[in-house]
């Protein structure tokens, strides 16, 4: 790939800035993602667990089927912030790439 000069160091520091950006979105977003995954796996736990003693407690129905509603919420939720990490994950590979063939205005 050619290497460019941008025309003032704003240029380049203002890429530099917008890279340190969504890397911090990125990260959080995959943190938020992470988080609300683990509370997904507790949850499905915890429906397997009153499922199993459902038989020999039918007022669980009640419990079991609020928690399983919550449970398509969350997927839900798990998968907007899949594809917003994705996107935040590819527009910041898009922008190291424009700074690595960038050539500091000093240079």
């Amino acid at each position: 790939m050619e290497h460019t000069k941008p025309d003032s160091g704003d240029g380049r520091e203002q890429l530099h800035q917008q890279y340190r950006d969504q890397l911090s979105q990125y990260k959080s977003a995959n943190a938020s993602l992470a988080d609300i995954a683990w509370t997904l796996s507790e949850l499905e736990q915890q429906i397997g667990i009153l499922e199993a003693k459902q038989e020999t407690d039918p007022q669980l129905a009640r419990r079991i089927s609020d928690l399983r509603r919550w449970r398509g919420t969350l997927e839900e939720t798990v998968l907007r912030h899949m594809y917003r990490t994705e996107e935040l994950m590819a527009t910041v590979a898009q922008l190291r790439t424009a700074l690595a063939h960038t050539i500091p205005p000093d240079a």
